[in-house]
């Protein structure tokens, strides 16, 4: 059952990002920014997912090896905007099932968006998408229009259905009057199923989702499990009430094989989705209970947040660049162990950005996708050149890391996977660099997919 919840967390029973925070593109990010496939160095063949998204801007996947098939959740803008000024932003979901891509379903529209995760449901196997959604609420802040920790599931392969996981700051409570109130929760989703077949979906609580301390140093880690949505239970993973620590940036779950959960998430000051800073990691035990945070790994600048991953040799694994030297870093916690000394993977130039961790189930290695800017250093991700970034992977072998290009057209914020074959499947967006002209290329946000021969 593991194989079918490979990179995106999570699942239902009939239930990132740097700055905007998801996967990238490719093939055709050279001159103009064609939407065409080439690019890609074999042994990837490249094709489109959907051509016509814009905006490098939140996506997540899901692996499902047991079909070989691919879910992608997106957002893309509306051709609408219900609100002068706000942009509507479409939220889809596709599939690519060995080789064919399925038409794009449009689950709903949002003005709002901090985060998304897929996965499927183990019984149905159909899709389940998290979300920051619910009705307008205007109520609450003429900003947060939507406010709601979302589910939306599918049924009979067409019909999408919106289920508020939570809607309030104290339906969890963590034990001090700053955590325990306001209606902004949902912020950076991640749903998970564990070993038993349970319901996990962790957020931020950001209260009022307005002040500085109160709101975003004070935010809450908060999550929710059960055998499905009738039954779920909340919890509170860390509070921030009293501490001000700012906990719940770029919120990843990954569940094991033995029973245990892992939760990763950054510290995010000041707003609701900007980059984060430093690493930290809990464990829930089979009784349901969570560990005490542990700082993982100090970073100035995480980007996109940190990627983690289960496997049954290396446990727990994360991957996570510092951007401000641009050095990804990967780190593991075997069963019943602490932390390894950080391993570096890539150090060089602009690059290692937006990590992508998988686990190898064959060799038991990890394998980081990731973004190369430039070979020069320095350069921000507002001046990536279609001539010199490139979408790459790096997978650990005997202790080397052995890196390979998958598309010289680049790709913005990768998440990949692994098929039954063993071969590697990576989605992400065109990036939005700049072409010969200095202008950047047309299609930036378009979702591309490349997949191992």
């Amino acid at each position: 059952m593991r194989r079918l919840f490979v990179l995106s967390t999570a699942a239902l029973f009939a239930a990132c990002p740097g700055p905007s925070g998801v996967d990238g593109g490719a093939g055709g990010g050279h001159v103009g920014g064609g939407s065409g496939g080439g690019g890609a160095q074999a042994p990837f063949v490249v094709s489109d997912l959907d051509s016509t998204a814009r905006d490098a801007t939140y996506f997540a996947i899901a692996v499902d090896s047991t079909q070989d098939r691919v879910g992608v959740a997106y957002y893309t803008p509306s051709a609408t905007n219900s609100v002068m000024g706000i942009t509507d932003y479409d939220l889809k979901y596709l599939e690519w099932k060995q080789g064919v891509v399925s038409t794009p379903q449009t689950i709903r529209f949002v003005q709002r968006k901090v985060g998304l995760s897929l996965a499927f449901d183990p019984t149905t196997h159909e899709p389940m998408v998290a979300y920051l959604g619910g009705p307008t609420d205007l109520t609450m802040s003429i900003f947060w229009r939507q406010n709601d920790a979302a589910l939306a599931v599918r049924t009979n392969g067409t019909t999408w259905t919106e289920n508020l996981v939570a809607t309030k700051g104290d339906q969890v409570t963590c034990g001090n009057a700053v955590s325990d109130r306001g209606t902004l929760v949902g912020l950076w989703p991640s749903v998970a199923v564990d070993h038993s077949g349970a319901l996990l979906y962790a957020y931020r609580d950001g209260h009022d989702g307005q002040f500085p301390q109160q709101d975003w140093a004070g935010s809450d880690v908060e999550e929710w499990q059960g055998s499905g949505l009738g039954s779920l239970s909340g919890h509170c993973v860390n509070a921030g009430g009293n501490s001000k620590q700012a906990w719940g940036g770029h919120i990843q779950l990954a569940p094991s094989d033995t029973g245990s959960v892992g939760i990763v998430y950054d510290q995010m000051f000041g707003t609701a989705d900007t980059n984060g800073q430093n690493v930290y990691f809990q464990e829930r035990d089979t009784s349901g209970g969570w560990s005490a945070p542990a700082n993982v790994i100090n970073i100035s600048n995480t980007q996109t947040g940190a990627s983690l991953a289960w496997d049954s040799e290396q446990g727990f694994g994360l991957a996570v660049v510092d951007l401000g030297g641009s050095q990804l870093w990967y780190l593991n916690k075997p069963t019943g162990s602490v932390w390894q000394t950080a391993d570096p993977v890539f150090g060089a130039g602009s690059g290692g950005w937006y990590p992508n961790l998988a686990m190898d189930v064959v060799h038991h290695e990890p394998s980081i996708a990731y973004y190369v800017c430039s070979p020069r250093a320095g350069v921000p991700d507002t001046s990536c050149t279609t001539a010199e970034d490139e979408l790459r992977i790096a997978q650990r072998v005997a202790g080397n890391w052995q890196e390979l290009v998958v598309d010289t057209g680049g790709g913005y914020a990768p998440k990949h996977g692994f098929l039954s074959t063993g071969k590697r499947v990576v989605v992400y967006r065109v990036p939005p660099a700049v072409d010969e002209q200095g202008l950047t290329v047309t299609n930036a946000g378009a979702l591309k997919i490349a997949v191992e021969q």
